[in-house]
C-alpha cells in the first residue's frame, strides 16, 4: 500500500502512518514564549537528514477520550526531523479552547515538541522511545497545566502498533495517568485503508475515574493529500463521583460521545 510521510500533529508520533486533523483556526495571539519554543524546535530540521512536515484541517481536535477544541474545528502543523541513526524531533502546533467559561483567558495554543528513538529489532518489528511536553500559552482551569509525557511504541510492520504512555503530572494537577493503546492497520486498496484504536487511560487518581477509548475510520491518500474519516469514542469507568467532582473543577474538558471527525491533511 502506498503511504505517506504523515507524523502526528497532537502530541503522540506514531512512526509508522498516522492521519492528522483540522479545520479553520480562530484568531489566535502567540506569546513571546511560543515563538521561541516553535523556533527552537523547528531550527534543527533545517540541517541534514529527512525532513517531514504536514499542515492538517480537522473539524474535532480529538486526543484520546476528549477534545480539546471543544467539539469544534482545529488547524494542526507538524514538523519532524529524523537522522540516519534512529533519533528524531520535531514540534506540533494547534489551536484548543477547553470552554473555560469561569476563566475567559485560557490558553488558545498549544505546543508540543518532541524527541524520540527509533530501534529496529528486526525486518518485522520495530521500537521507540518517545519523550513529548505539553506547552500551553496561558492557564487551563485557572491553573498552569504544562506537563511532560514519555511513550513507549512497538510496531509490527505496518499493520499493528502497540503504546504504552506515563505523564508524572498530567495537566498540571500532581498525580500521574497512565495511557495504553493499540493500533491496527489493514490495506483495503492500494489507495485505501483502514484503521482501527482501542485504548485506556488509567487517570483516577488524576481526575477521579479511568476511560476507555476507541476509534475506528478510513483513510484515503492521494500524492501528498490523505483524507480521513473516523468514529471516535470514550467512556468513564472506575468512577469515584466524590473525587471526580473536586478534580473536575480543577481540569474537565469535553468527553468525546459518538464523534463522527472528517480531517484533510497535506505532507511533504
Amino acid at each position: 500500500m502506498k503511504t505517506m510521510p504523515f507524523y502526528a500533529a497532537n502530541h503522540t508520533v506514531d512512526k509508522t502512518t498516522v492521519i492528522f486533523k483540522s479545520q479553520l483556526m480562530p484568531k489566535i495571539i502567540l506569546p513571546p514564549r511560543a515563538f521561541c519554543l516553535v523556533f527552537l524546535v523547528f531550527y534543527p530540521a533545517l540541517s541534514c537528514a529527512e525532513l517531514h512536515g504536514t499542515l492538517t484541517m480537522t473539524t474535532n481536535n480529538a486526543f484520546r477520550w476528549f477534545s480539546k477544541t471543544h467539539n469544534s474545528v482545529a488547524v494542526q502543523a507538524n514538523v519532524d526531523y529524523q537522522h540516519k541513526s534512529g533519533w528524531y524531533l520535531g514540534s506540533s502546533v494547534s489551536n484548543i479552547d477547553f470552554d473555560t467559561k469561569e476563566h475567559p483567558n485560557s490558553a488558545q495554543v498549544e505546543i508540543i515538541p518532541y524527541l524520540g528513538w527509533s530501534f529496529k529489532l528486526s525486518d518485522q518489528w520495530r521500537l521507540d522511545a518517545q519523550w513529548s511536553s505539553y506547552l500551553y500559552s496561558g492557564k487551563l482551569f485557572g491553573h498552569s497545566a504544562d506537563y511532560n509525557e514519555f511513550y513507549l511504541f512497538l510496531h509490527y510492520k505496518d499493520l499493528f502498533t502497540g503504546r504504552i504512555s506515563f505523564a508524572d503530572d498530567f495537566y498540571g494537577l500532581d498525580h500521574y495517568v497512565i495511557d495504553y493503546e493499540l493500533t491496527g492497520r489493514y490495506p483495503v486498496t492500494d489507495s485505501v485503508q483502514f484503521s482501527a484504536s482501542f485504548g485506556y487511560s488509567q487517570s483516577k487518581a488524576a481526575l477521579g475515574a479511568d476511560y476507555p477509548y476507541w476509534n475506528m475510520g478510513f483513510t484515503y491518500f492521494y500524492k501528498f493529500v490523505a483524507l480521513d474519516l473516523r468514529y471516535m469514542d470514550g467512556t468513564e469507568t472506575f468512577i469515584d463521583y466524590a473525587a471526580e467532582k473536586k478534580l473536575h473543577k480543577l481540569y474537565n474538558p469535553s468527553l468525546l460521545n459518538t464523534a463522527i471527525i472528517f480531517s484533510i491533511s497535506m505532507g511533504f
